[in-house]
C-alpha cells in the first residue's frame, strides 16, 4: 500500500504522464493542462539521476493508472 510522500507522487504522475499522454496532456484527468505544468508550479525537480521509480512511487503510479481507467487491476 503506497504512502504519502510528495516526491514519490510528483515522480509518480510524471511518469504517468509521459507514458499514457495524447497530445501533452493526460486526457483522462479532464483538465486541459498537463501535469508537467502543475509539477512547474509545485517547483518540483526531477532527480538528476533517473534510477526509475521506487516501490512507493510505483504503487502510487499502479493506483492512478486504475482510478483513470488506464489499466484494470
Amino acid at each position: 500500500m503506497p504512502y504519502f510522500d510528495r516526491f514519490d507522487i510528483c515522480e509518480a504522475y510524471r511518469q504517468l504522464e509521459s507514458d499514457w499522454n495524447v497530445g501533452g496532456i493526460l486526457r483522462e484527468r479532464g483538465r486541459p493542462y498537463s501535469i508537467g505544468v502543475q509539477l512547474h508550479r509545485m517547483g518540483y525537480k526531477p532527480s538528476p539521476i533517473d534510477g526509475g521509480l521506487n516501490e512507493n512511487a510505483q504503487g502510487i503510479y499502479n493506483a492512478a493508472c486504475v482510478r483513470l481507467g488506464l489499466i484494470h487491476e
